[in-house]
Protein backbone atom coordinates (compact mmCIF):
# COMPACT_ATOMS: atom_id res chain seq x y z
CA UNK A 1 0.00 0.00 0.00
CA UNK A 2 1.36 3.60 -1.18
CA UNK A 3 1.87 6.54 1.51
CA UNK A 4 -0.58 8.13 0.75
CA UNK A 5 -3.41 5.26 0.38
CA UNK A 6 -2.45 4.18 4.05
CA UNK A 7 -3.06 7.36 5.58
CA UNK A 8 -6.23 7.48 3.72
CA UNK A 9 -6.94 4.11 4.86
CA UNK A 10 -6.49 5.45 8.58
CA UNK A 11 -8.03 9.09 9.03
CA UNK A 12 -11.31 7.84 9.17
CA UNK A 13 -13.43 11.01 9.65
CA UNK A 14 -10.94 12.72 11.52
CA UNK A 15 -7.01 12.65 11.25
CA UNK A 16 -4.24 10.74 11.39
CA UNK A 17 -1.18 11.41 14.20
CA UNK A 18 2.34 11.53 13.65
CA UNK A 19 4.51 12.24 16.60
CA UNK A 20 8.45 12.83 16.07
CA UNK A 21 11.24 11.44 18.16
CA UNK A 22 15.39 12.38 17.44
CA UNK A 23 17.17 9.17 17.02
CA UNK A 24 19.31 8.91 20.17
CA UNK A 25 17.73 11.35 23.16
CA UNK A 26 18.43 9.86 25.57
CA UNK A 27 19.80 7.00 24.12
CA UNK A 28 18.88 4.83 21.03
CA UNK A 29 17.74 1.86 23.20
CA UNK A 30 15.27 3.98 24.59
CA UNK A 31 14.19 5.59 21.25
CA UNK A 32 13.21 2.20 20.64
CA UNK A 33 10.96 1.90 23.88
CA UNK A 34 9.82 5.63 23.48
CA UNK A 35 8.74 4.48 19.96
CA UNK A 36 6.92 1.40 20.52
CA UNK A 37 5.25 2.85 23.55
CA UNK A 38 3.89 5.92 21.32
CA UNK A 39 2.53 3.18 18.72
CA UNK A 40 0.70 1.45 21.37
CA UNK A 41 -0.75 4.54 22.93
CA UNK A 42 -2.28 5.43 18.86
CA UNK A 43 0.56 6.94 17.03
CA UNK A 44 -0.40 5.89 13.39
CA UNK A 45 2.53 6.93 11.90
CA UNK A 46 6.42 7.89 13.40
CA UNK A 47 8.55 10.42 12.43
CA UNK A 48 12.21 9.78 13.41
CA UNK A 49 15.07 12.57 13.18
CA UNK A 50 18.34 11.77 12.55
CA UNK A 51 21.20 13.99 14.45
CA UNK A 52 22.61 16.60 12.91
CA UNK A 53 25.01 19.44 14.38
CA UNK A 54 23.17 22.15 12.45
CA UNK A 55 19.61 21.75 12.21
CA UNK A 56 18.45 25.38 10.48
CA UNK A 57 14.70 24.29 10.56
CA UNK A 58 14.34 23.34 14.35
CA UNK A 59 14.07 25.42 17.46
CA UNK A 60 15.70 25.65 20.75
CA UNK A 61 13.85 22.41 22.02
CA UNK A 62 14.83 20.14 19.11
CA UNK A 63 18.49 21.50 18.91
CA UNK A 64 18.77 20.50 22.53
CA UNK A 65 17.57 17.39 21.87
CA UNK A 66 19.88 16.88 19.19
CA UNK A 67 22.79 17.65 21.07
CA UNK A 68 22.09 15.58 24.00
CA UNK A 69 22.54 12.76 21.05
CA UNK A 70 25.23 13.30 19.88
CA UNK A 71 26.83 13.86 23.16
CA UNK A 72 25.17 10.65 24.12
CA UNK A 73 27.39 8.38 22.11
CA UNK A 74 29.13 8.42 19.04
CA UNK A 75 27.23 9.36 16.08
CA UNK A 76 26.85 6.00 13.42
CA UNK A 77 24.35 6.43 10.56
CA UNK A 78 24.57 2.16 11.11
CA UNK A 79 23.15 2.79 14.28
CA UNK A 80 20.47 4.93 13.58
CA UNK A 81 19.41 2.14 11.19
CA UNK A 82 19.83 -0.67 13.22
CA UNK A 83 17.23 1.17 15.62
CA UNK A 84 14.85 1.71 13.05
CA UNK A 85 15.25 -1.31 12.02
CA UNK A 86 13.84 -3.04 15.44
CA UNK A 87 10.99 -0.54 15.62
CA UNK A 88 9.89 -1.46 11.99
CA UNK A 89 10.77 -5.36 13.18
CA UNK A 90 8.21 -4.78 16.14
CA UNK A 91 5.67 -3.18 15.09
CA UNK A 92 5.54 -3.40 10.87
CA UNK A 93 2.35 -2.00 9.97
CA UNK A 94 3.21 1.61 11.51
CA UNK A 95 5.19 3.27 7.97
CA UNK A 96 8.04 5.44 9.44
CA UNK A 97 9.38 8.79 7.92
CA UNK A 98 12.78 10.08 8.79
CA UNK A 99 13.29 13.45 9.62
CA UNK A 100 17.16 14.05 7.87
CA UNK A 101 19.56 17.12 6.71
CA UNK A 102 21.50 16.88 3.55
CA UNK A 103 24.61 15.93 5.02
CA UNK A 104 23.74 13.07 6.96
CA UNK A 105 22.52 11.29 3.75
CA UNK A 106 25.58 12.38 1.79
CA UNK A 107 28.13 11.43 4.34
CA UNK A 108 26.62 9.08 6.68
CA UNK A 109 27.82 6.11 4.26
CA UNK A 110 30.45 8.11 3.00
CA UNK A 111 33.23 5.09 3.84
CA UNK A 112 31.00 2.56 1.54
CA UNK A 113 31.75 5.05 -1.65
CA UNK A 114 34.52 5.60 -4.38
CA UNK A 115 36.27 8.67 -3.59
CA UNK A 116 38.00 10.57 -5.63
CA UNK A 117 40.99 13.10 -5.93
CA UNK A 118 39.15 16.44 -5.01
CA UNK A 119 40.30 19.03 -8.11
CA UNK A 120 41.60 21.95 -5.34
CA UNK A 121 42.08 24.42 -8.13
CA UNK A 122 37.54 24.54 -8.67
CA UNK A 123 35.42 26.50 -6.25
CA UNK A 124 34.94 25.09 -2.92
CA UNK A 125 31.21 24.22 -4.29
CA UNK A 126 32.62 22.17 -7.31
CA UNK A 127 35.23 19.99 -5.18
CA UNK A 128 33.11 16.83 -5.18
CA UNK A 129 34.74 13.83 -4.27
CA UNK A 130 32.23 11.59 -4.92
CA UNK A 131 29.47 10.68 -6.48
CA UNK A 132 26.40 12.56 -4.88
CA UNK A 133 23.70 10.13 -6.72
CA UNK A 134 25.48 6.82 -5.17
CA UNK A 135 25.47 8.64 -1.45
CA UNK A 136 21.66 9.12 -2.30
CA UNK A 137 21.54 5.35 -3.71
CA UNK A 138 23.04 3.84 -0.36
CA UNK A 139 21.17 6.21 2.14
CA UNK A 140 17.80 4.90 0.07
CA UNK A 141 18.51 1.35 -0.22
CA UNK A 142 18.99 1.44 3.53
CA UNK A 143 15.39 3.25 4.00
CA UNK A 144 13.80 0.65 1.84
CA UNK A 145 15.02 -2.70 4.14
CA UNK A 146 14.87 -0.77 7.12
CA UNK A 147 10.77 0.39 7.25
CA UNK A 148 11.02 3.56 6.30
CA UNK A 149 8.23 4.61 3.81
CA UNK A 150 8.97 8.34 4.05
CA UNK A 151 11.28 10.90 3.64
CA UNK A 152 11.33 14.82 5.01
CA UNK A 153 14.40 16.58 4.16
CA UNK A 154 13.91 20.42 5.25
CA UNK A 155 17.32 22.31 3.65
CA UNK A 156 17.10 20.48 0.38
CA UNK A 157 14.77 22.40 -2.05
CA UNK A 158 12.72 20.65 -4.34
CA UNK A 159 13.29 21.86 -7.63
CA UNK A 160 17.51 20.82 -7.37
CA UNK A 161 19.37 18.13 -9.30
CA UNK A 162 19.73 16.04 -5.89
CA UNK A 163 15.78 16.23 -4.65
CA UNK A 164 15.21 14.82 -8.00
CA UNK A 165 17.52 12.28 -7.99
CA UNK A 166 16.23 11.18 -4.53
CA UNK A 167 12.49 11.55 -5.47
CA UNK A 168 13.02 9.26 -8.56
CA UNK A 169 14.93 7.26 -7.13
CA UNK A 170 12.94 7.27 -3.69
CA UNK A 171 9.54 6.66 -5.61
CA UNK A 172 11.42 3.38 -7.26
CA UNK A 173 12.16 2.21 -3.49
CA UNK A 174 9.13 3.03 -2.37
CA UNK A 175 10.68 6.37 -0.24
CA UNK A 176 8.80 8.97 -1.05
CA UNK A 177 10.09 12.26 -0.67
CA UNK A 178 7.88 14.84 1.96
CA UNK A 179 8.01 18.17 0.58
CA UNK A 180 6.74 21.22 2.65
CA UNK A 181 4.80 24.06 2.03
CA UNK A 182 5.23 27.30 4.45
CA UNK A 183 2.48 30.20 4.83
CA UNK A 184 4.88 32.27 2.48
CA UNK A 185 5.06 29.86 -0.49
CA UNK A 186 4.46 31.87 -3.24
CA UNK A 187 1.43 30.21 -5.64
CA UNK A 188 3.87 29.28 -8.46
CA UNK A 189 5.75 27.81 -6.21
CA UNK A 190 3.53 26.13 -4.47
CA UNK A 191 1.92 24.45 -8.14
CA UNK A 192 5.70 22.98 -8.52
CA UNK A 193 5.90 21.46 -5.09
CA UNK A 194 2.19 20.27 -5.57
CA UNK A 195 2.90 18.64 -9.15
CA UNK A 196 6.13 16.96 -7.74
CA UNK A 197 4.66 15.92 -4.07
CA UNK A 198 4.61 12.11 -3.24
CA UNK A 199 2.95 10.91 0.05
CA UNK A 200 1.84 13.49 1.35
CA UNK A 201 2.56 17.35 2.32
CA UNK A 202 4.14 18.45 5.01
CA UNK A 203 2.49 22.13 6.06
CA UNK A 204 4.52 24.19 8.14
CA UNK A 205 1.62 26.02 10.17
CA UNK A 206 4.07 29.05 11.33
CA UNK A 207 6.92 30.97 10.26
CA UNK A 208 10.12 30.10 11.40
CA UNK A 209 11.62 27.32 13.39
CA UNK A 210 10.14 24.31 14.78
CA UNK A 211 8.30 24.80 18.71
CA UNK A 212 5.46 24.50 20.39
CA UNK A 213 2.99 27.53 20.30
CA UNK A 214 -0.10 28.94 22.47
CA UNK A 215 -1.51 29.93 18.83
CA UNK A 216 -2.59 28.45 15.67
CA UNK A 217 -2.54 31.08 12.59
CA UNK A 218 -6.58 32.16 11.82
CA UNK A 219 -6.29 30.80 8.15
CA UNK A 220 -4.64 27.81 9.03
CA UNK A 221 -7.68 25.65 7.37
CA UNK A 222 -7.71 27.72 3.90
CA UNK A 223 -4.32 27.61 3.39
CA UNK A 224 -4.51 23.66 3.95
CA UNK A 225 -7.76 23.23 1.38
CA UNK A 226 -5.46 24.94 -1.16
CA UNK A 227 -2.88 22.65 -0.68
CA UNK A 228 -4.77 19.73 -0.87
CA UNK A 229 -6.99 20.74 -3.71
CA UNK A 230 -3.60 21.41 -5.68
CA UNK A 231 -1.70 18.74 -4.65
CA UNK A 232 -4.41 15.69 -4.29
CA UNK A 233 -2.93 14.21 -1.01
CA UNK A 234 -3.20 14.00 2.40
CA UNK A 235 -1.61 17.36 3.86
CA UNK A 236 -0.13 17.24 7.66
CA UNK A 237 0.23 20.27 10.02
CA UNK A 238 3.60 20.50 12.17
CA UNK A 239 5.60 23.27 13.68
CA UNK A 240 3.78 25.11 16.85
CA UNK A 241 1.12 22.04 18.47
CA UNK A 242 1.53 22.32 22.29
CA UNK A 243 -1.90 20.78 23.46
CA UNK A 244 -4.42 18.33 22.38
CA UNK A 245 -7.77 20.45 21.69
CA UNK A 246 -5.15 22.40 19.23
CA UNK A 247 -5.16 18.84 17.39
CA UNK A 248 -8.84 18.18 18.04
CA UNK A 249 -10.40 21.41 16.32
CA UNK A 250 -8.21 20.48 13.02
CA UNK A 251 -9.38 16.78 13.50
CA UNK A 252 -10.80 16.36 9.61
CA UNK A 253 -9.74 19.56 8.00
CA UNK A 254 -5.96 18.05 7.94
CA UNK A 255 -5.27 14.98 7.44
CA UNK A 256 -2.37 14.18 9.85
CA UNK A 257 -0.95 15.84 12.44
CA UNK A 258 2.80 16.13 13.59
CA UNK A 259 3.85 17.08 17.24
CA UNK A 260 7.80 16.56 18.17
CA UNK A 261 9.02 19.77 19.99
CA UNK A 262 6.22 19.08 23.29
CA UNK A 263 8.02 15.26 23.22
CA UNK A 264 11.80 16.23 23.84
CA UNK A 265 10.33 18.57 26.08
CA UNK A 266 8.82 15.58 28.07
CA UNK A 267 12.48 13.85 27.49
CA UNK A 268 14.79 17.42 28.61
CA UNK A 269 12.46 17.14 31.79
CA UNK A 270 12.25 14.01 33.04
CA UNK A 271 15.29 11.52 30.73
CA UNK A 272 14.88 8.19 30.51
CA UNK A 273 11.94 8.19 32.83
CA UNK A 274 9.82 10.18 29.72
CA UNK A 275 7.91 6.81 29.02
CA UNK A 276 4.88 7.28 31.02
CA UNK A 277 4.59 11.01 29.87
CA UNK A 278 5.16 10.26 26.42
CA UNK A 279 2.21 7.60 26.73
CA UNK A 280 -0.41 9.71 28.43
CA UNK A 281 0.61 12.86 25.80
CA UNK A 282 0.50 10.36 22.74
CA UNK A 283 -3.09 8.93 23.89
CA UNK A 284 -4.06 12.56 23.74
CA UNK A 285 -3.65 13.41 20.77
CA UNK A 286 -4.25 10.34 19.20
CA UNK A 287 -7.81 10.50 20.25
CA UNK A 288 -8.11 14.18 19.62
CA UNK A 289 -6.98 13.47 16.32
CA UNK A 290 -9.33 10.44 15.72
CA UNK A 291 -12.19 11.95 17.28
CA UNK A 292 -12.79 14.08 14.74
CA UNK A 293 -14.04 18.26 14.98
Amino acid sequence: MKLNEYIESKKGGGSVYMPYLTMGDPSYEKTVEYALGMIDAGADLLEIGIPFSDPTADGPVIQEAMVRSLEATEFSMDKVFEAVSKIHAARPEVPIVFLSYMNPILNGFAESLEYGRADLTKPIGQRLTYDAPGAIEVFLKRCQTSGVRGLVVPDLPFDSPESQVLRERGAELGVDQILLVAPNTTPERLAGICSAARGFIYYVTSMGVTGMRAELPPDLRERIDLVKEKSGLPVFAGFGFSDPEQARSLSGSVDGIIVGSLNHRIIAEHGVASDGPLIEITRGFAEACHAGA
